[in-house]
């Protein structure tokens, strides 16, 4: 008896499956529509009419948001992120800059107008308070969130770029809860607040690096806030401001977009500069973490990685180890493994190199410029030298225990010579790296103690004004 192989087709129920799956699919993606989709719940009347009424700076405001910037920058010279915070809960900033990114989606001329005075009006406000608190205060640290601010960085863009959609995306949406409406508050005052306190803080210390950084770092965030909200309305198709004459319509639209290039051209040209800076860092740090703290006989103790278009240096204070020139080379040549072959690495040795007699005594011996000694004049050479560099040993030693006896508040501190060779010139530099139990010690002594080297080391040393103090 054969088997019967043949499997019977039932084409009703084959098509019964396509249609389930069809429905499925189309299901999951109508679900994943629904769910990302920013098209529901706008209510476009209700959002302009807030966006306006956000504009104007009434006096109210001012008074908050002056509150506000004094507590940010209490929490920057404190070092304290929960203080800034803080003072983000509270700050109006969202208003003028996101009524500039409504007039520029909806050529609306006389908006836009009235949206730059009033953010010049609360940049001024901002300025003024933290001059002033900074001026009053005689604390004055520089103090890691201070600093961090004074550089733009590519990801204080992204917090206020980000942070500018969710604002927009939140003031659009029907019957907005509390939540939606915080979480937006604080992403955008995250990248604008402490910009500005910053420059104020450069114009109280003098310090116009610090404020024209910060300044451009706020003028940048701002930029990207409108972008997004420029992005999020024009895809919303938000209406536009229509004119009765064409003319001055074209003429309005080339205002804005006069404005726009303006704003936002240079910021592209920066943000391209951030990127390259922001490589160069990752890059050097991974450097210094694989190539030289790998070695636990040598510690790091200070680092400047300085970044510039044409020329860029690696500047390491290394303490423990002696490192020779022969392992700073090897150390050269290994750049380029971590792309930067053109980088200049210049490394400060703060470990007193041990006193070899037998380099020492070559290097007396050198015929130069066809002089002739004789054994007796090279041997009282050799020895001048050999009790010179011990008596500098001592001294150095004698130095650092009158400083700390000097300074209770200095917690540590590392002391060596480097040298720097020109034109067959080598110059002696006298690395000082201090480590102090609290900023606010520092920055009350941190003047007295420089001044303090400076003058014990001119007790023994001609060229004592080549020395490099770190503060830690």
């Amino acid at each position: 008896m054969e088997e019967n192989n043949e499997i019977d087709y039932d084409p009703i129920k084959s098509e019964v499956q396509k249609v389930s799956i069809k429905q499925a699919f189309v299901s999951i993606v109508n679900f994943l529509k629904n769910l990302f989709s920013i098209y529901d719940g706008v209510d476009k009347e209700k959002t302009i009419n807030d966006i306006r009424n956000d504009i104007e700076f009434s006096a109210i405001n001012i008074w908050i948001l002056i509150c506000s910037i004094v507590v940010a920058s209490i929490g920057l010279i404190n070092n304290s992120p929960a203080v800034i915070i803080g003072a983000m809960l509270i700050s109006p900033l969202m208003g003028p800059i996101r009524g500039i990114g409504y007039a520029l989606s909806a050529n609306d001329f006389k908006v836009l107008i009235q949206s730059l005075k009033s953010f010049g009006i609360m940049v001024a406000a901002s300025l003024f308070a933290s001059f002033l608190f900074y001026l009053i205060t005689p604390i004055k640290s520089e103090t890691s969130e201070l600093l961090s601010r004074t550089k733009p960085h590519v990801l204080d863009i992204l917090i206020a770029f980000f942070g500018g959609l969710a604002g927009v995306i939140a003031t659009t949406v029907k019957n907005k809860g509390t939540t939606i409406t915080v979480v937006p508050g604080v992403a955008i005052a995250t990248a604008l607040m402490p910009p500005l306190c910053t420059v104020g803080y450069g114009m109280a210390v003098g310090n116009w690096s610090y404020f024209i950084g910060a300044f451009y770092l706020f003028l940048l965030n701002s930029v990207f806030i409108c972008l997004s909200t420029f992005i999020v309305l024009r895809l919303l198709s938000f209406p536009k401001v229509k004119f009765v004459n064409p003319k001055i319509e074209r003429k309005v639209k080339i205002y804005v977009f006069t404005v726009l290039l303006l704003i936002v051209i240079p910021s592209v040209f920066k943000f391209y500069h951030i990127i390259h800076e922001s490589i160069f860092i990752q890059n050097a740090d991974n450097f210094i973490k694989s190539e030289i703290s790998i070695n636990p006989e040598i510690e790091v103790l200070t680092k400047e990685l300085n970044y510039g278009d044409e020329y860029s240096e690696i500047v390491l204070n290394i303490g423990g180890k002696y490192i020779n020139d022969e392992q700073v080379n090897n150390w050269k040549l290994q750049l380029t493994n971590y792309e930067m072959g053109n980088v200049n690495l210049e490394i400060h040795n703060l470990q007193s190199k041990a006193i070899d007699e037998e380099e020492l005594l070559n290097k007396i011996l050198v015929d130069n410029d066809k002089k002739i000694m004789t054994i007796s004049e090279e041997r009282d050479i050799y020895k001048s030298e050999l009790q010179s560099i011990l008596r500098e040993n001592k001294a150095l030693d004698e130095l650092n225990t009158r400083i700390l006896t000097h300074f209770p508040a200095i917690k540590s501190l590392n002391y060596g010579q480097s040298f720097k060779e020109k034109d067959g010139i080598k110059d002696t530099n006298f690395v000082f790296v201090i480590k102090w139990n609290n900023d606010t010690l520092k920055n009350f002594q941190k003047s007295y103690v420089e001044n303090f080297i400076v003058a014990e080391l001119k007790t023994f040393y001609a060229n004592s004004n080549n020395v490099l103090i770190f503060n830690k």
